[in-house]
């Protein structure tokens, strides 16, 4: 199952409006686990610079397949890796004067005089459910929790990346935001079956909701699960057609008041009687493109407010909006102190 980046830019249903780019400065980037790809966008030897926090940064996989992210500037004398520079085995390799890199960030190897004491600028990054996270923390320390384990039929198999304007948080509130699921989204209820659980970076909730799909009325659960305020994992049973389902909520800052969104979905049957497992992969990548059009055909109502929104410290809640408060005062654990909850 190939994963092809291909990233759109948005573009604002309102053109007179100036996006509202300078939002994030009420929020400044907040720490923790933040997607900049998929596994397999990065075969063995491949080396791609990413936008991430304002800043660029490399990541590579070796030959032997281990995944490294670094800080782009060669600390010998200051040419971009990603720039041209290229793995050999283990290493990488400086496009200026050849000094190769290995995976602890050292000077391994130079083709003139000894290797000099330096080192590479390494990010921590790690893959999981064939999403690649790097850490960011304003101070540089090293990460303070890791990635949980996930369900097994969580592994995206398609997705879909869109650059806008935009910070995460208002990203993952909109999970919470029951208001606006029933007027932007045309949900018919919200019905909350577990109320919300904070623990430590990770917060998770579960809710039935009523809408129309094709036409046909439909009722549903879903179970969201928050990674820090970088990603969530939405996830969904359907019993009687012998079916799981996972849809991937990510977003990351890419400078002050832009953001990359990524929508990825899979669905998971249990074998279908007779049908050959080839064909098997296929109808369940073939459901998995079905769901993640759906929900990228259901995000789009959202992208102009996101676009074109500011955060608002203190918003005056009602009692039927859902758990705003509760979730910003989890999220406050992801920026300085002094950024206040809500009132």
């Amino acid at each position: 199952m190939e994963l092809v980046m291909r990233v759109r830019k948005y573009k604002s249903n309102f053109p007179a409006l100036a996006a509202n780019e300078n939002h994030l400065e009420s929020l400044p980037y907040p720490t923790g686990w933040f997607c900049v790809g998929f596994s397999k966008e990065w075969r063995p030897g491949d080396v791609r610079t990413c936008r991430f926090m304002g800043a660029d940064v490399v990541v590579y996989r070796t030959r032997s397949g281990a995944l490294k992210a670094t800080h782009p500037y060669c600390p010998h004398l200051g040419a971009h890796l990603g720039a041209g520079g290229t793995v050999e085995g283990d290493l990488l390799v400086c496009p200026f004067h050849r000094f190769g890199f290995a995976p602890d960030g050292t000077c391994a190897r130079t083709p003139y005089g000894t290797p000099p004491k330096l080192s590479l600028g390494l990010l921590p990054a790690c893959e999981k459910q064939g999403i690649v996270w790097l850490w960011y923390s304003p101070d540089d320390t090293p990460p303070t929790w890791e990635l949980p384990d996930f369900p097994e039929y969580s592994t995206p198999c398609t997705f879909r990346t869109i650059d806008m304007a935009g910070q995460p948080q208002d990203v993952l509130e909109n999970l919470v935001d029951y208001g606006h699921l029933r007027e932007l989204h045309g949900l018919h209820y919200v019905d909350v079956v577990s109320e919300p659980k904070s623990d430590g970076p990770f917060y998770s909730l579960t809710f039935r909701f009523g809408r129309d799909l094709l036409r046909y009325p439909m009722q549903q659960e879903a179970t969201c699960r928050l990674i820090g305020v970088g990603g969530a994992l939405i996830t969904f049973e359907f019993a009687r057609l012998k079916m799981h389902a996972a849809a991937w909520v990510l977003a990351t800052p890419l400078a002050p008041g832009r953001m990359r969104f990524w929508s990825a979905s899979y669905v998971a049957t249990d074998p279908v009687p007779h049908l050959p497992a080839p064909l098997h992969r296929s109808l369940e990548r073939a459901l998995s493109v079905g769901m993640n059009w759906w929900t990228v055909r259901d995000v789009e109502v959202d992208l102009p407010i996101w676009h074109h929104k500011r955060y608002v410290r203190h918003p005056k809640l009602n009692d039927a909006d859902g758990p705003i408060g509760s979730f910003r005062h989890w999220a406050r654990q992801f920026y300085p102190q002094e950024i206040p909850a809500t009132s």
